[in-house]
């Protein structure tokens, strides 16, 4: 085993994992509240379409933030 995981340039441990049938298919992730968040991400990023995922995560945050603080 330790010879097939350098070859493969992997761990053996994920190796003996992968071989046992241990780990489960995941399936696709969704989040409840992602539905929300997807139009007011998608205009940050049309209004900026040179800012990367930093910058609009900053500029969600604060207009959240704001958007709470104003409830």
């Amino acid at each position: 085993m330790k010879r097939v995981a350098e070859a493969l340039g992997v761990s053996r441990s994920n190796l003996i994992e992968r071989s046992g049938g241990r780990s489960k298919a995941r399936g696709p992730y969704e989040k409840t509240g992602d539905a929300e968040l997807l139009p007011l991400i998608r205009r940050l990023v049309d209004e900026r379409p040179t800012y990367g995922y930093r910058r609009i995560t900053a500029l969600l945050n604060r207009e959240l933030k704001t958007s709470k603080n104003t409830l």
